[in-house]
């Protein structure tokens, strides 16, 4: 194996047998763990509920492709198995599909909610779980874009792209998983498809994602300020609410919340989002990815 391989190499048997074991023992959870209903007093086990199955099904699904994703570690003799996990097309394929079953994890995660809180009364587990989750796309993205040494294709988070491109790409994809916290709203979700679906363009470095993603992270910015205000100004009701629903919270807490949830990722995102109009970095992406009439006119002038 030669040395330019071994980081790759390392990457594939570290990264993905975590994560192999992390769904494994979320998927054992979602099936013995007690679901306490919203409204009633029938607790039930994960194996009694439509969703403790659709949320086992969906960790045996990210189980598979992280399997497939690790296999691509090792020289395979048979040449059909050689050509299927050295093709980065197909690698790539299985990645993105991958982070999709993920995105939908978290959604059912979110949407079960509305009727269970999982593992106990305190739905904070289940947040803390989602945060957790939202953090493994972007390692996965990251690999995909470096699947292969001396790529002559260049991708958002390839080793040679900017440092501000790479933390776009990162905060974007990491901001559309998070977002699903909120999906017992169903305008969440669709908002969490429309980022899914720009930042895989922007990961590809498309032309229209590069001017599209500055103003996604705009209104991102935006949406956070406005919360931010709302989340002030009605702070006493909120938190009567909260406590009303059985969720104990304090001033302190529904500041720092507050803080955490609207402040600090509003100002990431404006700090991203003004990256884009330093011409260096459009310049790049051009560089990146020319289009195809540039590239007949450079050859006819060769």
């Amino acid at each position: 194996m030669s040395e330019t391989k071994v980081p790759l190499f390392l990457f594939r048997v570290i990264f993905f047998p975590i994560i192999i074991l992390l769904e494994i023992a979320m998927g054992i959870l979602f099936l013995i763990v007690p679901y306490f209903p919203v409204e009633g007093a029938i607790v039930l086990s994960g194996y009694a509920t439509i969703f403790g199955w659709f949320l086992t099904v969906s960790a045996l699904f990210i189980i598979i492709g992280s399997t497939l994703l690790f296999s691509s570690a090792f020289n395979h003799k048979n040449n059909r198995l050689r050509e299927f996990f050295e093709s980065d097309r197909i690698m790539r394929i299985i990645g993105f599909l991958t982070i999709l079953i993920i995105f939908v994890q978290i959604v059912l995660l979110s949407i079960s909610q509305i009727f269970y809180t999982l593992y106990s009364t305190n739905i904070g587990f289940v947040y803390m779980q989602i945060i957790i989750l939202s953090v493994v796309p972007p390692i996965f993205l990251y690999f995909l874009a470096n699947f292969t040494e001396n790529q002559e294709t260049k991708y958002a988070l390839s080793k040679e792209a900017p440092l501000r491109i790479k933390l776009t790409a990162l905060w974007m994809i990491f901001l559309t998983m998070v977002t699903q916290i909120f999906a017992t709203s169903w305008e969440f979700v669709i908002i969490g498809l429309a980022l899914l679906v720009s930042s895989y363009f922007f990961f590809y470095l498309y032309r229209s994602a590069a001017t599209l993603t500055p103003v996604i992270l705009i209104i991102h910015f935006a949406f956070s300020v406005l919360m931010t205000v709302l989340s002030f100004v009605f702070m006493d009701e909120t938190i009567q609410n909260l406590i009303n629903s059985g969720e104990p919270i304090t001033t302190t807490d529904a500041v720092l919340l507050t803080v955490f949830i609207f402040i600090i990722p509003g100002l990431i995102s404006i700090g991203l989002a003004q990256s884009f109009f330093r011409k260096w970095v459009l310049a790049w992406i051009k560089e990146a990815r020319p289009e195809p009439e540039m590239e007949i006119k450079l050859e006819m002038a060769d």
